[in-house]
């Protein structure tokens, strides 16, 4: 299985989407197999191989893909025809109404998600660690779109993708309190003496604050931890592993 799709996006044929896996690719461990990211210390060329077989089994154009330089912060980025798309912009999400051109977000642990507006044709994908999480990036992002596009959010369909789980996702005290502060309490949980965060909690609650209707919000199944064989994870892979993807494209 080279990629995972969404049912809600699935509806839209104007819309190309995935989220990648790791199967089926030219990495070799600890990068095995389909790594999208070049700053890993992965083979450059072996990135490239995998980008360009991605790209043809999607069906989009390479040299027109733009993906970020992520630094768990709350920048967002527009790209217009005017956006050298050689050039890699340092930000946490991007959002366009440019068609064929797809936008990538790349995770291994973090929360990637895809927005769509099918009123006004927007896309945006977002970088949701936990520090932006915490900074609202997606909150913010929501909000661009609204004052670019001319959005309104009872129209934006969200998906949250593949990320570790409230399972799996210990943290320790310092997070915890800083989670209180925010009043963030409700995604902490205790058990056997250690503490674990729940994202998926956040982003969700956040969507409900703004008026994201709780059925334009999809969240998959899958715990990047728990599906290592399937998804790189940044946690149960002990810190050295890939990068799979979220993508989304207008047709």
């Amino acid at each position: 299985m080279q990629s995972v799709k969404s049912s809600l996006l699935n509806k839209y044929s104007n819309l190309l989407h995935a989220f990648s896996t790791k199967a089926i690719g030219h990495s070799q461990k600890p990068f095995s197999h389909k790594n999208l990211a070049y700053h890993v210390n992965d083979n450059a060329q072996d990135v490239l191989k995998n980008h360009l077989d991605y790209a043809k089994h999607l069906r989009y154009n390479y040299q027109n893909l733009v993906y970020m330089e992520q630094v768990h912060g709350d920048k967002i980025q527009l790209i217009t025809q005017e956006s050298d798309l050689n050039q890699i912009p340092t930000c946490d999400a991007l959002i366009t109404q440019e068609k064929d051109i797809p936008l990538m977000v790349m995770v291994a642990d973090c929360v990637p998600i895809l927005i769509y507006d099918p009123i006004q044709e927007a896309i945006a994908v977002v970088h949701a660690g936990r520090a932006g999480t915490f900074k609202q990036i997606l909150k913010k992002t929501i909000k661009y779109i609204e004052a670019r596009f001319d959005s309104h959010v009872k129209d934006l369909i969200c998906v949250l993708g593949p990320s570790i789980h409230k399972c799996c996702y210990e943290v320790g005290e310092e997070i915890k309190d800083e989670a209180f502060v925010l009043s963030y309490d409700f995604a902490i949980t205790q058990k056997n003496g250690s503490y674990y965060l729940d994202i998926i909690a956040i982003l969700k609650h956040q969507l409900n604050e703004i008026g994201v209707p709780e059925e334009h919000i999809e969240v998959s199944p899958y715990c990047t931890s728990c599906n290592k064989e399937l998804f790189f994870s940044y946690r149960a892979e002990k810190n050295t592993t890939g990068r799979f993807s979220g993508l989304l494209m207008l047709r």
